[in-house]
């Protein structure tokens, strides 16, 4: 097999130096799209024959709307061809295909129960390609260095409460979660993200990147050993969960309280799924360099307080942390800049069986 070239981390264009922030497998293709950062903005292209094709900042021709936006404010993060986020003042404004909008606001409106006990933003425009949010205030919990004192673990403390409060939201008899005036939601509508589910991304992630390593690496192997192991936990009650719940969706006010982004994922699941992404992402931001270890305790110790509220046994929440470290060994693994933490990442899932 033939072990595909991946970009550096630094790039030269016309005598300037530009970092690929982000790089992303595309599917079917020997291509990655890449987003480098390019004058305090974030510029998006392709990573091909070894060389980088970069669209101008803010242009994209499977988003028409991105120019427009981009004209009057700075965009904050792009995907070619698939998304970008514009700021504009204290405004964030996500841009998909035309039609895809749809989805985005399906999936706010999916996420009932987190917006009885988190703060998130409010949508203040939309059609079919753009939706826009007001901004959030609070300190994000993706920078310890940002709070003082015991704020980081008062933090967290709430922020996993609040969480708490979102699982235990009454579910109606085929498990959608209930609305504030005790009527339910629309239950059929609600995404079920299961074992089977979480093993579906799995191994979607494994083929995605298993070209860019190397062959003797037993990726597929060891996919096979953590998806049989979600096959085989016990059914558990599926619950409110967010599906993509990190550090940097997260964020927190001592006056405000806790902050949540991006609910447009949200579904039901394992409590355990959430849980053991927030783990894993623990364990990565120390890898990375950007949290100390008792930092990332502090995290680690509210996460299992909060599976102790909600009786999840801790042999699935091991479970569902070691598909989501090994998940993410697979994400970062063609991120220029975190070849080498996504090793860990994989090894740190081989060892944990």
């Amino acid at each position: 097999m033939t072990v595909l070239h991946l970009p550096p981390e630094l790039i030269t264009e016309s005598g300037r130096t530009l970092r690929i922030t982000r790089a992303w497998p595309v599917p079917d293709d020997t291509r990655l799209a890449i987003e480098c950062e390019d004058g305090g903005q974030r510029r998006a292209g392709f990573w091909e024959h070894g060389a980088a094709q970069l669209q101008p900042v803010g242009s994209d021709p499977r988003l028409p709307e991105l120019e427009r936006l981009a004209a009057s404010g700075t965009v904050v993060s792009h995907r070619a061809g698939k998304r970008a986020v514009v700021r504009r003042g204290e405004e964030f404004t996500k841009v998909v295909r035309r039609g895809r909008a749809a989805a985005i606001l399906q999936g706010v409106n999916r996420a009932d129960a987190f917006r009885h006990s988190f703060r998130t933003p409010e949508v203040l425009a939309q059609d079919e390609s753009c939706v826009t949010f007001a901004g959030l205030p609070g300190t994000s919990l993706h920078e310890p260095a940002l709070f003082a004192g015991a704020h980081w673990g008062l933090a967290w403390s709430e922020v996993l409460g609040a969480w708490t409060q979102a699982a235990l939201m009454p579910t109606s008899g085929a498990g959608g979660p209930r609305s504030g005036n005790g009527g339910s939601a629309a239950d059929p509508e609600i995404p079920r993200h299961g074992a089977a589910q979480e093993t579906a991304v799995l191994r979607r992630w494994a083929r995605l990147v298993a070209t860019y390593l190397n062959p003797a690496e037993p990726l597929s192997a060891l996919v096979e050993e953590v998806a049989a192991k979600l096959q085989q936990l016990p059914e558990a009650p599926l619950r409110p969960a967010h599906r993509d719940l990190h550090d940097k969706q997260l964020l927190w006010s001592p006056q405000a309280g806790p902050g949540l982004l991006d609910v447009d994922t949200a579904c039901l699941a394992d409590p355990a799924l959430d849980l053991g992404n927030l783990r894993a992402h623990a364990r990565l931001r120390v890898l990375q360099g950007l949290w100390q270890s008792h930092e990332a305790e502090t995290v680690i110790s509210a996460v299992d307080a909060a599976a102790d509220r909600l009786a999840v046994p801790a042999s699935t929440l091991a479970v569902y942390e070691r598909a989501a470290v090994l998940r993410l060994g697979c994400v970062y693994a063609v991120r220029p800049g975190s070849r080498g933490v996504a090793a860990l990442l994989r090894a740190r899932a081989a060892r944990s069986g």
